[in-house]
């Protein structure tokens, strides 16, 4: 690995602003089958951009010529449910072209609501590609967690097969799959991945409705002067 790729795995961590309300933690970044086997076309793009730990997904993906997702707005897998998930919790249509336009012009936006991220830095096409994840891992986790605790977002979601204690460190206390919990101001959920079998819309739109009930909850509770309730083992 060259030393600029490897920065980019020490550094990149994916899309949008830390400052965003809404937070989407996934194991790593998919790449596209014309993108070859390295990632030198994204490190480039990267570097283009400011070799900055966020930077804007539209933009970086004008930047390696990947015209699919904004331009021609096709629907990328993983963002479509995730942005289902995020409509639902805004209590907005969540039919194809409301998703479409979410994930053209909105998603992973430098000014916008989203911080999409990805615990590994190195890119690949899927899971059973053979790359170095856990290149930087520890530092990556003990990252993103002071971000967590700096920026408290409204939720996070992190998603995917990723052993169950990467997720558990960077939330600062016990998960169990789809049950979120509060961490301090932030409601957590760690869920499957949105490309797992068997898991369709009514799943994501589930999710994104049960976030929106608990958040939308203790908001009431805060305003009629309860306490807010955090699970057992959870860390302010």
């Amino acid at each position: 690995m060259q030393p600029a790729e490897e920065q980019m795995a020490r550094s990149s961590y994916g899309f949008g602003r830390w400052d965003a309300p809404y937070w989407f933690l996934g194991p790593e970044q998919g790449k596209g089958a014309s993108e070859g086997e390295d990632n030198d076309l994204r490190r480039d793009a990267w570097e283009k951009l400011g070799s900055t730990e966020l930077c804007d997904c539209r933009a970086f993906h004008d930047c390696i010529g990947e015209t699919r997702w904004h331009f021609r707005a096709l629907l990328q897998r993983t963002w479509k449910q995730l942005i289902t998930l995020l409509l639902a919790f805004e209590q907005k249509p969540t039919d194809s072209e409301s998703v479409r336009e979410y994930q053209r012009n909105h998603w992973g936006r430098i000014d916008g609501e989203v911080c999409a991220i990805e615990l590994s830095g190195i890119a690949a096409r899927n899971m059973s590609t053979s790359v170095n994840r856990i290149l930087f891992r520890q530092e990556r986790i003990e990252l993103i967690r002071r971000r967590l605790i700096e920026h408290q977002p409204v939720f996070l979601v992190m998603y995917g097969a990723s052993p169950r204690a990467d997720w558990e460190q960077i939330a600062g206390c016990a998960l169990v799959a789809g049950e979120p919990v509060q961490v301090g101001a932030t409601l957590v959920v760690w869920t499957k991945h949105p490309v797992a079998h068997g898991l369709g819309n009514y799943y994501w739109i589930g999710m994104g409705d049960r976030l929106s009930r608990r958040v939308h909850g203790a908001r009431v509770e805060l305003e009629l002067g309860f306490p807010r309730r955090l699970k057992p083992g959870c860390l302010r």
